[in-house]
């Protein structure tokens, strides 16, 4: 493999890898927090990518457009979570029904399916990028997209924001203390339904912005949905429930390989997320069956063995 081969399929399995976190994360900090695992993230993926596209049909491919939809429709659709958590799942959490918290999600994944098939139709779109963003750099002979190295560059960012947001404010405090003692936080006079509700919009938000950052990356469509779904499972399983350090390297170790996998073949690449999971999967079982300790596991609300949303 040449060197400019190797740093193409480096940077596009990065960019990869982070799009892929930003969905991970989401399902990471609701399931660490509130004890649920959203199966509207697929759904939300694919909204985040459908609203850019009409962010960008209406104000352009300009620095406007997509810096309004690199705000406005996570923070829109974050909003839309906040609301679902007070309608939906709030009623849930006292009698700690599984059950019931995945028949939610389902439900609010079909409903965001069905809104924006009505609003949008079954028609592919494709979203432009401004000309700065559109073009391409020559780094030691690879030819790498403008685009490419901007999401990589956003992605670390946005990384950097989740770890400081946990564990250098006082609602990431808050937020960690939450997955241990809910009760003892409400003694203590913490507003916990609130808290869990910007803990949801915060996991919706990180999901639409993984759609809208691979929206201009290929055609806008309802096939979106399971395209981010699994993988962003995969991801988790693979990291950890909950674990968020985690999460970040399985997301990094699935985008790189799996990038360099479609260098052999289109198939083998979509085999690998799940070859890289049953490796991970198989080592874990080892070292327990050796005695070793994870990192990060604690026991659940439900007494079900967990990694914890700090990691």
């Amino acid at each position: 493999m040449s060197l400019v081969t190797f740093i193409d399929q480096l940077f596009a399995g990065l960019s990869l890898a982070f799009v892929l976190f930003f969905t991970a994360a989401g399902l990471n900090l609701v399931w660490g927090v509130l004890g649920v695992m959203n199966f509207a993230a697929g759904s939300v993926y694919m909204l985040g990518a459908y609203l850019t596209t009409s962010v960008i049909a209406r104000l352009g491919a300009t620095t406007l457009g997509w810096t309004a939809a690199l705000i406005v429709v996570p923070l829109a659709v974050a909003a839309m979570g906040a609301v679902a958590e007070v309608l939906l799942l709030r009623r849930t959490y006292r009698e700690e029904d599984e059950n019931q918290q995945f028949m939610l999600t389902l439900a609010l994944s079909y409903l965001i399916a069905g809104a924006i098939l009505l609003v949008f139709g079954t028609h592919f779109r494709t979203v432009s990028l401004p000309g700065y963003l559109s073009g391409s750099w020559n780094v030691l002979g690879a030819t790498l997209a403008v685009y490419t190295v901007v999401t990589i560059l956003l992605g670390l960012l946005v990384t950097v924001a989740i770890w400081v947001g946990l564990h250098r404010t006082r609602a990431g405090l808050l937020t960690r203390a939450a997955v241990d003692d809910r009760e003892m936080l409400s003694v203590l006079g913490v507003d916990v339904n609130r808290l869990y509700s910007a803990v949801f919009a915060v996991g919706i938000g990180l999901g639409a912005l993984g759609g809208v950052l691979i929206a201009p990356q290929g055609a806008v469509s309802m096939n979106l949905e399971t395209t981010a779904l699994v993988p962003a499972f995969i991801v988790v399983v693979t990291g950890g429930l909950g674990n968020m350090t985690g999460a970040l390297l399985a997301a990094l170790t699935i985008g790189i390989a799996q990038s360099f996998a479609t260098l052999q073949d289109a198939t083998l690449a979509q085999l690998t997320p799940y070859a890289v999971m049953s490796v991970v999967l198989l080592a874990r079982a080892a070292m327990g069956r050796r005695g070793w300790s994870l990192a990060g596991v604690r026991p659940t609300r439900r007494g079900v063995t967990a990694p914890t949303a700090a990691g």
